[in-house]
């Protein structure tokens, strides 16, 4: 419960950043006028089951809302036609001003996909089994020859160490 409180007021928190952010840069333009680049959507060949893809793009925009949907994207969008009105206000938010759209939606062609059987009737169907085919050839032969290490000799020479001592007794080393 208090995650999704939490997740929620991140959302918002970004989603007001993001604004804010915009706002100052669009702030410090000459030309802070909201301006429509391109707006293209598909009206014709729609079917019930399709998804709408909403082509957009706008100068010295802050934020968009879809219906009752705000988003922050600047380029596409893409809804289920199932989901959404055919008839769709499509606001850009700018610096001092917005403007509003009319988007409809009118299906016109329908699929349909009602069931249908098949039957078969007289239908012999034997199984044959068949062997899989060798790769290699039987009379193929491979041999390998066993591997010959070759290491240098080593030879460790010892030097001949020589020990003399003196005799000595206990008197002399005190």
């Amino acid at each position: 419960m208090f995650t999704k409180h939490l997740t929620y007021l991140l959302y918002k928190l970004h989603f007001i950043l993001v604004v804010i952010a915009r706002f100052f840069k669009i702030l410090f333009r000459r030309n802070k006028d909201l301006k429509e680049l391109y707006l293209y959507y598909q009206t014709e060949h729609l079917f019930d089951t399709s998804y709408i893809v909403i082509n957009y793009r706008f100068r010295n925009g802050l934020y968009y809302r879809f219906g009752k949907h705000i988003t922050l994207e600047k380029q596409i969008k893409i809804f289920d036609l199932k989901n959404c009105d055919k008839e769709m206000d499509f606001v850009v938010y700018g610096l001092f001003n917005s403007k509003i759209y009319k988007l409809t939606f009118e299906p016109q062609l329908t699929l349909e996909n009602s069931s249908f059987k098949t039957s078969l009737s007289n239908l012999n169907v034997i199984l044959t089994k068949r062997t899989i085919p060798k790769l290699i050839h039987s009379k193929v032969n491979c041999n390998i020859k066993t591997p010959v290490i070759i290491t240098p000799k080593i030879k460790i020479e010892q030097p001949n160490i020589k020990i003399t001592n003196t005799t000595f007794n206990q008197n002399e080393f005190i």
